[in-house]
């Protein structure tokens, strides 16, 4: 239990270490960006610094696969180059203890980087793009929320929710004469972008006159308005931002709608197996420090890393468009780069035990 405690504590210092540095990079530039923005309107220092710190624990979750391929790499390399690992198998402790450690190391981060993607992301990735638009005054009279409304000349405009790509959900639009009077109510179950305004589906319109209240009901209508996208962007959330729970039923909304789902169905499943490509991660970290790469340095190792986690990268673009190009469904698409570096990690793996196994018998035969 000692030994496995401290191989975890190693590799989640090392991970952390490289997080910091990754994420602190990522949010340096985001900074540099910003800069050209202050100024517009009352965007100032502050407003770009809270937008730079709502926008931290996104780019944790970016780079935890990264990181700790990065982190077990540097800090498992450590531990061998001080010939540490060595000691701990000629002490008794098998490989297999070893390998079993860094999977729980990887298994708590994992847990950690599927929380903040599910629980802290959506609401803080939410809050930098309004602390943005409010202050610069693109959106003055919007607040996020699940439910808001807006002033359209002479309708008002109630959204029950905003979804990714200007859809919407729970419309209401309350018609007003010049003098203010209530003339016609219109409700719609959904509404989707379409040019300058939206179409309206499952739509019950209530009109209001001096014979009293007269109800129709239209599958379809279209609604135009000053409503432009660019004024709603403040409320909408990108898929890859949403929780595993908000973007499920975003899923069902577009299917049951009609709608191409294919982007949004890969996004769910790349959520759902970040935790995955995260052990993955971990366990592509072991065959670079065991045997012969014992000796190498942190420079060498680190140089390794960057290169393994640009490779996952352009293989999983890669792989992604191919998927894309041959209609393949999402879960085999999203899980086409994680068995491929799945696999690499074992074969890695198995040519370093193979080839310590025969520096071994070597040995032997040269003793006898």
């Amino acid at each position: 239990m000692i030994v496995n405690r401290y191989l975890q504590r190693n590799i989640h210092l090392g991970t952390l270490g490289a997080l910091a540095v990754l994420v602190s990079l990522s949010l340096f530039f985001l900074f540099v960006r910003e800069l050209d923005d202050i100024g517009q309107g009352s965007y100032g220092a502050w407003q770009a610094a809270l937008f730079i710190i709502l926008s931290a624990p996104g780019k944790v979750v970016e780079f935890m696969p990264l990181a700790v391929l990065l982190g077990s790499m540097l800090s498992l390399g450590a531990l061998a180059g001080n010939s540490e690992i060595i000691a701990m198998q000629a002490s008794g402790i098998t490989l297999g203890r070893i390998v079993a450690a860094v999977l729980q190391a990887a298994a708590v981060l994992a847990l950690i980087s599927f929380l903040l993607a599910n629980w802290v992301v959506p609401a803080s990735e939410s809050g930098a793009r309004s602390v943005k638009a409010l202050a610069e005054e693109r959106a003055a009279a919007l607040r996020p929320g699940e439910s808001l409304w807006i002033k359209d000349d002479r309708r008002v405009v109630r959204i029950a929710q905003m979804l990714p790509n200007g859809h919407a959900r729970g419309v209401e639009i309350y018609l007003l004469d010049a003098a203010g009077r209530l003339q016609s109510v219109t409700r719609a179950e959904h509404a989707l972008p379409r040019g300058d305004g939206w179409e309206l589906r499952k739509v019950s319109r209530s009109r209001f006159d001096s014979d009293g209240v007269s109800t129709e009901q239209i599958e379809r209508t279209e609604y135009r308005g000053r409503l432009t996208q660019d004024l709603l962007q403040v409320l909408l959330y990108e898929p890859r931002w949403m929780s595993l729970g908000a973007l499920s039923a975003y899923v069902a909304f577009l299917e049951t709608n009609g709608l191409d789902s294919r982007v949004e169905r890969l996004i769910l499943w790349q959520k759902r197996l970040q935790p995955l490509t995260i052990v993955i991660m971990c366990l592509l970290a072991l065959p670079f420090v065991l045997g012969a790469q014992r000796q190498a340095g942190a420079g060498h190792r680190l140089l390794l890393g960057i290169l393994l986690g640009l490779a996952f990268v352009v293989a999983e673009r890669v792989l992604v468009q191919v998927g894309s190009q041959l209609a393949l469904d999402g879960l085999i698409v999203a899980l086409m780069p994680n068995l491929t570096f799945l696999a690499l990690a074992v074969y890695l793996f198995m040519r370093r035990q193979s080839h310590g196994v025969g520096i071994r018998l070597g040995l032997a035969a040269r003793q006898r």
